[in-house]
């Protein structure tokens, strides 16, 4: 009995210890990513949460959406020879990055500084009044799981296009939110 009882300690010991190992690396490997992502030039952690929730809305090219407010959601991409931008993408297009998309919004129910964040390289334009809304700022990394980009705009109170084009990934989460 004796012998069954340190065998069982011995198990018991090195999945405890197993179990600390697996807690150690993946501690370690939040700690790695943290450094990149701290690297934005405005915390991102919302649009974070935003992205990590498993109820984002799905889209794709050409939907059409009542109003542009605080959220994000998923949007499917197609070839961009296949979107019917409303203004030729003001990016130079990229080969390698053939894909795009279009969302229209009905309206912004609050004019003001908003930020565009995306999870992964593509650009964005905003066209407001068939003109082009000029960036303010922006903020790109790379190495930060789940964020690539943010590009601050301002947006006035009427209906709003958000143009993507030159990106490689099938999808891409956006998030939509009023700074000021």
């Amino acid at each position: 009995m004796k012998k069954a009882g340190i065998l069982a300690a011995l198990c018991l010991g090195a999945s405890a210890g197993f179990a600390m190992a697996l807690w150690f690396l993946a501690t370690a490997a939040h700690a790695e990513e943290a450094p990149a992502c701290a690297e934005f030039k405005w915390p991102l952690t919302v649009e974070r949460s935003w992205f990590e929730a498993a109820n984002s809305k799905e889209l794709h090219s050409g939907a059409a959406v009542a109003e542009a407010v605080d959220g994000a959601f998923r949007i499917a991409l197609k070839q961009s020879h296949e979107v019917a931008f409303v203004l030729l993408p003001e990016g130079k297009p990229k080969p390698d990055r053939p894909l795009g998309a279009v969302l229209t919004f009905g309206t912004v129910p609050m004019p003001g500084t908003y930020q565009v964040t995306l999870s992964d390289e593509a650009w964005i334009d905003v066209v407001q009044g068939f003109a082009y809304r000029p960036s303010i700022e922006f903020s790109e990394v790379n190495g930060c799981p789940g964020l690539r980009k943010s590009v601050r705009f301002e947006f006035k109170s009427a209906p709003l296009t958000l143009q993507l084009s030159s990106a490689s990934a099938p999808s891409l989460k956006v998030a939509i939110k009023r700074v000021k």
